[in-house]
């Protein structure tokens, strides 16, 4: 049974990125994970229930990689995590180009996503901030910039990360270059750097 579920799950992502998620039915993705109609509304009632899914174990997923040891790390350690999670931003939303495509619409349409959505990124924003203030105690980022500024960095990230392929934006402009969201983050925290901070960064985004 659970594998059932995580195929239906699985194969409505695949849909909903080739088509998009107002174009794809339940009976197509009943089809595409070889599994009835009636078995797929069984685990996942509405087409809402498996765009939650899929949220849940999106956030999920990103939280725990986090927040595991989060609390035990400090200097290189914890700068390496934050690379890390540029990493997992990208990847993430190559896996789900229609959840971050959509982003607006599917909050609009879904007070429940639109909900998950404000408390995942006060969780990502207060990760950052509260790693940046450490960070620049322990001398790996500069301490002659204003914690203040340090929260308005972290506010940027939250943004960049919830808009960066949503339809519309420059990412889509063939005038401008196509910069990847990892590359983003990574050239915008690079200014923030101790000279410490540049070679330990150095060393892991090789």
């Amino acid at each position: 049974m659970g594998n059932t579920k995580l195929e239906i799950s699985t194969q409505a992502r695949i849909l909903f990125n080739e088509k998009g998620y107002t174009n794809v039915s339940l009976r197509e993705i009943a089809k595409a994970a070889g599994t009835t109609i009636g078995n797929l509304t069984y685990h996942f009632p509405q087409k809402e229930d498996l765009l939650l899914s899929i949220q849940d174990n999106l956030y999920t997923d990103f939280l725990t990689d986090l927040f595991e040891k989060k609390e035990l790390l400090d200097g290189k350690d914890l700068l390496n995590i934050i690379i890390n999670s540029f990493t997992k931003i990208k990847k993430n939303r190559n896996e789900n180009e229609f959840f971050y495509r959509s982003i607006i619409s599917l909050c609009t349409e879904s007070p429940i996503i639109a909900k998950n959505v404000e408390d995942f990124q006060k969780r990502i924003f207060h990760f950052y901030f509260e790693s940046f203030l450490k960070l620049k105690k322990s001398a790996i980022l500069r301490n002659d910039i204003a914690d203040e500024q340090y929260q308005t960095l972290a506010y940027i990230m939250v943004y960049m990360s919830y808009l960066w392929i949503q339809e519309a934006t420059p990412y889509y402009d063939p005038s401008l270059p196509q910069i990847e969201v990892d590359t983003g983050f990574q050239h915008l925290i690079y200014p923030y750097l101790t000279k410490k901070g540049i070679e330990d960064y150095s060393a892991m985004v090789k």
